[in-house]
């Protein structure tokens, strides 16, 4: 994704590959290194309280929606970090790995 202000992915509303959809963007990760936007987190499981990272590798805005290139359960499954003012290059890493990108 190219040139995402971050205003319209934090109001967006996620959607998985298959049209599922996971709720409300809650966070927006910049990666470490380019500083862009690279990863959004989305609660999901018993009353939404787990985030979930979800790459942004991919995706496409459209409107108020963001669609997202990975199914639900592949982002359930994905490693659970719990992060208030971003990722470290370690968790990074693992995620990228995760999720192959």
């Amino acid at each position: 994704m190219e040139n995402l202000e971050l205003e319209q992915l934090q109001a967006a509303t996620a959607w998985d590959v298959n049209g599922e959809k996971l709720g409300n963007v809650t966070q927006v990760h910049l990666d470490g290194a380019t500083r862009q936007p690279a990863w959004i987190t989305v609660g999901l499981g018993l009353l939404n309280t787990r985030e979930n990272f979800v790459p942004l590798a991919g995706s496409r805005l459209d409107g108020d929606n963001l669609y997202v290139a990975v199914s639900k359960d592949t982002i359930k499954d994905a490693p659970d970090f719990t992060v208030e003012e971003g990722l470290s290059a370690d968790q990074e890493a693992t995620l990228r790995d995760y999720y192959r990108n």
